[in-house]
């Protein structure tokens, strides 16, 4: 199965006027790597928070963000009680007014009264504001692994045409090739003739060994018939339904080895040429397994 490591999805939910809402961002990674950051009053839900992700992401670096109200859930977002305040305000003055107390109602005074500042957080039990954590991060990291889907999808579209360009580039190799013993043979005697002229016979057992020897050499019908298993394996990776990005950066290793050892066997120019090709394709599909999970 083909899906992208790169996805972004949100989602809200209420509890009462109040709105919780989470945000998962998924980039590159080559392992699941998940931060989470939660208002304080829900802390203690971080882990379970990361299991979620876990449970439902293979591979990536995942950065999950829970506010209420959309505000940092790193900030204390604390607010005056207004009304305890103007209640504290009127009940010290009419103290101080009863009794003829001196002294003036300052800040200092104000700042030391309890339940003055208060959070803008909604108190839950721990039950509930699970329900609703949980609620909501689920539906987030399903937006996000859809957009992950989504962008898969397109990956496999453009991993598919590629294998087949390989499988072809292969085949020409496998085409190319047994011409070359001939031509080889062909350079040989050429050479010898150059070099003994037509005085001297030309063994034609030593040449025979000679030419098995070279064809030996540059033989490459082991790595074109390995290479393009590794083409149809990379086509089953794309429509399985396996998360195939580790399995895919080892096969991609397997093809880069093959078409080296290809090229170093032969000095022919137009399967040079095709070895080039199936090494910068093979880069261009790794480019893009880099971003599959």
């Amino acid at each position: 199965m083909i899906r992208s490591m790169t996805g972004y999805g949100v989602a809200e939910a209420g509890a009462g006027e109040a709105r919780l809402t989470a945000e998962v961002r998924s980039v590159n990674g080559r392992y699941c790597e998940v931060s989470v950051r939660l208002p304080r009053s829900l802390s203690s839900l971080e882990q379970r928070v990361r299991k979620l992700i876990q449970d439902r992401i293979g591979r990536g670096r995942i950065s999950v963000s829970v506010t209420w109200n959309g505000e940092d859930p790193s900030s204390s977002q604390l607010r005056i009680d207004e009304e305890a305040a103007d209640r504290y305000y009127a009940l010290l003055s009419a103290l101080k007014k009863r009794y003829k107390l001196k002294g003036s109602i300052d800040l200092p005074t104000m700042a030391d009264l309890p339940d003055l500042f208060v959070s803008g957080q909604p108190k839950l039990a721990e039950d509930e504001s699970w329900a609703l954590v949980e609620e909501v991060v689920v539906r987030a990291v399903e937006s996000a692994n859809s957009m992950r889907d989504k962008e898969g999808s397109e990956l496999a579209v453009d991993l598919t045409q590629r294998a087949q360009r390989l499988h072809d580039m292969v085949s020409a190799v496998e085409q190319r090739a047994p011409f070359r013993v001939k031509e080889a043979r062909a350079k040989l005697e050429q050479r010898l003739s150059q070099l003994l002229g037509s005085e001297v016979a030309v063994d034609p057992g030593r040449l025979a060994t000679e030419v098995a020897l070279m064809a030996d050499r540059l033989d490459c019908t082991e790595e074109c018939v390995r290479l393009k298993g590794h083409c149809k394996h990379l086509a089953s990776l794309i429509e399985g339904e396996e998360a195939a990005g580790r399995k895919l950066n080892f096969l991609l290793q397997e093809m880069n080895r093959e078409a080296n050892t290809i090229g170093s066997k032969t000095s022919d120019l137009s399967i040079s040429e095709q070895v080039i090709l199936i090494k910068e394709e093979i880069e261009k599909i790794r480019e893009q397994a880099q971003n599959i999970e």
